[in-house]
């Protein structure tokens, strides 16, 4: 390719102004109606199919019908000398890779919410027209002078990989963008354009897409089909966190697992570019699974299963095992048999609804993290300390990370770590985190939190196996005091502050 060239007797080219795998784009004179345009320039292989290059054609032509701001326009399709060229508008703007390369933190929350909304309107008129992408990178949208996100390139993807002759280890679509059917050879739909977009969303809110690698395109191809990713906000934690669920939602390995159609995505988005609540789909037997809940919250225990186990069991049946609807179902089982003191059965529905949250929404997901805490304390009451113990203290970091230090979610999570040492003859690492928990939870929470006169008498018993069984008591007789005021002479806390008052009374240093 070369400035002065003519392509079918009308186009001249003048200047290079783009390369890739898919060719030249070139910014070229129309001389029949003396306008610019741009020219994207695609080889033919010697080899290509004459009917797969009609298709083709036949396939760019529907996707030059699409009318919408926010597709760019295609004027031309034509072969000139082995070479298949498309005519397109000519657009003032930067692409969004140039832009991103300028936000290595990542763009403005509500920016990139914006574009998002942009680009998944767009996609929504295309798929209604069974017209799918492939290809969605930044590199292909570009941000116009007038405010507009286009998207390029449209109908382009299937022919480089049919009649150019990249095939084979030359998949096509943009490694790091590229959704896990397209590697797999599964079923393309428009569910892998928002895989897509996904991948570009997670890098406008953070400055990096979902999956980076320095070991070559093998490594990036297994993190697509197996890693789990970590959302936006484990990078930027200004992200709020439905933003990051609908991001991991787009980024389900299993087409199903995703948002169901981009006009779905576009209401989503919309919502909370807008700072409304999100949108998700309906999900059956929403209104048995929020009795539950508030049975739950309400310490009814006994009323929340039968209802918790039911929304699960048909969740389970009508969206599948792992649909974050029936996740949070299973997290109401698994919760309503812990406070039933019955952990031995909790212990299997918390691990298996624990996993599967790691696995369907990240790591640092609030949903997955309340899950792995409930195994930790579960595994804690069951006395398997050894179990508990790593669980508590990576749930803790995590939260810590995602929430804060003194987020009361993250005190929770320090606590079961604290007892858990505690439990395992660690008294020295478990004495200096009870004191620094016993603080912050008195200053976060208050002096007579129930949570903090819990951590007080970790501090007692502590105390009472390292001997010192007068400080235990006099600390013992403080907090029982404490909770009987508060709570009650035969409140369930209260009866625990006195378990600790007997023991050191009858110089017992046994562990509670």
């Amino acid at each position: 390719m070369h400035e002065g060239r003519m392509l079918g007797g009308r186009y001249r080219l003048e200047t290079r102004i783009g390369r890739g795998g898919m060719g030249e784009v070139w910014r070229a004179a129309d001389l029949r109606l003396d306008r610019p345009v741009a020219v994207k320039v695609l080889p033919i292989a010697a080899d290509a199919d004459p009917g797969q290059l009609t298709r083709f054609q036949r396939e760019a032509q529907l996707a030059a019908s699409l009318q919408h701001p926010g597709i760019t326009v295609v004027h031309d399709i034509d072969e000139d000398d082995a070479l298949l060229y498309l005519v397109m508008e000519l657009l003032d703007g930067r692409d969004l890779a140039k832009v991103l390369a300028e936000h290595p933190e990542g763009m403005p929350v509500g920016q990139a919410l914006a574009y998002a909304v942009q680009i998944s309107r767009a996609l929504a008129v295309a798929h209604a027209r069974g017209i799918v992408h492939r290809d969605i990178k930044p590199a292909n949208l570009v941000l116009t002078s007038g405010g507009w996100v286009k998207i390029c390139d449209f109908g382009i993807a299937r022919f480089v990989q049919s009649a150019t002759g990249l095939t084979g280890s030359a998949m096509i679509g943009s490694p790091i963008f590229m959704a896990p059917e397209q590697i797999s050879v599964g079923e393309i739909d428009g569910r892998t354009d928002l895989y897509a977009l996904g991948c570009v969303l997670h890098q406008m809110l953070c400055g990096r897409p979902p999956f980076l690698t320095d070991k070559g395109v093998p490594a990036l191809i297994h993190a697509h089909l197996h890693q789990v990713p970590d959302g936006p906000r484990a990078v930027n934690p200004q992200v709020p966190a439905e933003v990051d669920r609908l991001v991991l939602e787009l980024l389900a390995k299993d087409p199903a697992g995703r948002p169901a159609d981009a006009d779905t995505v576009t209401r989503r988005l919309e919502a909370l570019r807008d700072g409304g609540a999100p949108q998700p789909p309906p999900v059956p037997l929403e209104h048995e699974y929020r009795i539950a809940a508030d049975h739950l919250h309400g310490q009814r225990p006994d009323l929340a299963l039968p209802l918790a186990d039911h929304a699960a069991r048909e969740r389970g049946r009508l969206l599948g095992a792992d649909h974050p609807g029936t996740l949070a179902a299973s997290h109401l089982v698994a919760t309503a048999l812990y406070q039933l003191d019955r952990e031995a059965e909790a212990l299997p529905v918390a691990q298996a609804t624990a996993h599967a949250r790691y696995r369907v929404l990240g790591r640092h997901h609030a949903d997955t993290l309340n899950s792995w805490h409930l195994l930790a304390t579960t595994l804690y009451m069951l006395e398997r300390h050894h179990e508990a113990l790593p669980i508590a203290a990576g749930v803790a970091a995590d939260r810590a990370a995602v929430l804060g230090p003194r987020d009361p979610a993250t005190l929770d999570s320090r606590s079961t770590l604290t007892w858990s040492l505690h439990m395992l003859g660690r008294d020295d690492e478990a004495m200096a985190a009870a004191h620094d928990l016993a603080r912050t939870q008195a200053e976060v929470l208050g002096e007579e939190h129930e949570d903090t006169f819990d951590t007080r008498q970790l501090i007692g018993w502590i105390l009472l196996t390292r001997g010192q069984r007068a400080e235990a008591e006099a600390l013992a007789v403080q907090v029982h005091q404490a909770l009987q005021r508060r709570f009650g002479p035969a409140a369930a806390q209260t009866l625990h502050a006195q378990e600790l008052l007997n023991a050191c009374r009858t110089r017992s240093r046994r562990r509670p």
